[in-house]
């Protein structure tokens, strides 16, 4: 429920972007670091939105496998001391009952 209500806000901003973009048809003069372009204004905030949520979601990914690779790591080692401790358990289980017999 909640992937789909985030893709639902998703469209939703994509579909304001574009009417919002498409009022727009004025020139502007873009300066970057290489060159100075010439476009309407509806095209840079479609390609500044565009990168931007691009970036957004190679970030989050990042972060997100970072995250999963760390977990398994940790649930590994929680595993292994989780046997570590069932197999002290028992050795200590069956030294009691042989110092009582």
């Amino acid at each position: 429920m909640k992937f789909i209500i985030s893709i639902i806000l998703i469209i939703v901003i994509f579909a304001l972007s574009i009417a919002i973009g498409s009022a727009n048809d004025q020139v502007v003069s873009f300066n970057y670091l290489i060159a100075k372009s010439e476009m309407r204004l509806s095209v840079l905030l479609a390609i500044v939105f565009g990168s931007g949520f691009i970036v957004g979601w190679i970030l989050t990914g990042y972060f997100l496998i970072k995250y999963k690779i760390k977990h398994m790591a940790t649930h590994r080692k929680l595993i292994n001391l989780q046997k570590k401790y069932d197999e002290q358990m028992s050795n200590l289980q069956q030294t009691n009952l042989t110092k009582i017999n």
